[in-house]
Parts: structure tokens; C-alpha cells; sequence
């Protein structure tokens, strides 16, 4: 009964949500903007330099799929696999799940910051969004440093972490030995 209702649940969730889900994880992402900057915010959105509109791929949804993907991994491997320290009576204890969380974390950490370091290093943001230029184009000020991309991947981090305690809400109900792991 509880895992029929558990999978209505999420149905519903995910059709309320799958056309909105760009925006939605777009403006989740923009709750830590002050950290990475609007700059990198801005083409993460998709802002293109050349036609001045939106028109590139809202990378705020790739990364944040990825990453509810990964927690949602890491939430399964805690509460219903059987293997190493996994599901596992002895793991029935708060820091096991904060350990995990952490790990679920710096994997996300990681791809956040590979994923926009990588686009600043080959090129692929615009220079509008780069640099500050003046009226005979030479380069004024940087606006997206590497500090940025690190900075993001911290965002990711934070993210991943809310990710991570939604699905434990959602998903811990049904484990054998953790479902009391952690106690909210």
C-alpha cells in the first residue's frame, strides 16, 4: 500500500512538473547566484551574445537532472542495497546517511564544476558575458572567472544536498534496516 502510494505520488509529481521542470530547477540554481554570479547564471540560462535572447541550451537543466539523478543513486544504494556498508543494521545511524549525503555531494560537486570550468576553458561562453570591453574592444575587466565555476560547483553541493534529504523523505519508508536513518 505504502510503495503503491509512494508511486502515485512521484507520478503525479513528475507530470505536475515535467514541463516546468526547466524553470523550476533553474531558479532553485539562482537561489545561490549571489555565489557564482549572475554573469555565468545568465549563459547557464542559455543567453546567447550574438542575438541578445535566450536561445542556447538551459544548461540548468542538464546539470540539475544530473544531479537529481546522482542523489536519487546514492539514496537507493543507502536505503535498499545490500552490499558493503549499505542497508545494513549497523548503518541504522545518523552519520552513515550524513557521510553518504557528503559523498552524494562532492560527486555533484565535481560535475558542476567540470561541466562550466570546461565550457570556460574551450571558449564556449560569449564574450558578453565574459569580459567588459571598451568602445575600441579591448578587454576592461573580466566578469566570469574560475573562481565562478568553483563557486557553482559549491551551489551543485547545496543543491545535491536538498536533493539528497528529498529523496530520503520520500524513499527511506520502505527499507528494511535504515528506514529510522536519520530521524525526521
Amino acid at each position: 500500500m505504502k510503495l503503491l502510494l509512494s508511486i502515485i505520488i512521484y507520478t503525479l509529481i513528475y507530470q505536475l512538473t515535467l514541463s516546468k521542470m526547466e524553470v523550476i530547477l533553474g531558479n532553485i540554481y539562482c537561489w545561490f547566484e549571489s555565489l557564482f554570479g549572475q554573469n555565468l547564471a545568465e549563459y547557464l540560462w542559455g543567453y546567447n551574445c550574438e542575438t541578445q535572447v535566450y536561445s542556447g541550451k538551459n544548461l540548468f537543466n542538464s546539470i540539475g537532472l544530473i544531479t537529481l539523478g546522482v542523489s536519487l543513486v546514492f539514496v537507493f544504494a543507502y536505503y535498499y542495497l545490500p552490499l558493503f556498508f549499505f542497508n545494513h543494521p549497523r548503518t541504522n545511524r545518523w552519520w552513515n546517511w550524513l557521510m553518504l549525503l557528503f559523498i552524494a555531494g562532492i560527486v555533484n560537486f565535481v560535475i558542476g564544476y567540470a561541466w562550466t570550468i570546461n565550457d570556460f576553458l574551450n571558449g564556449n561562453i560569449g564574450d558578453c558575458l565574459m569580459y567588459y570591453r571598451d568602445s575600441d574592444g579591448n578587454i576592461i575587466s573580466n566578469l566570469i572567472y574560475k573562481r565562478d565555476c568553483w563557486l557553482f560547483g559549491l551551489s551543485n553541493f547545496f543543491i545535491s544536498s536538498m536533493f539528497f534529504i528529498f529523496w530520503s523523505i520520500i524513499f527511506k519508508w520502505w527499507s528494511r534496516n535504515c528506514k529510522h536513518s536519520p530521524c525526521f
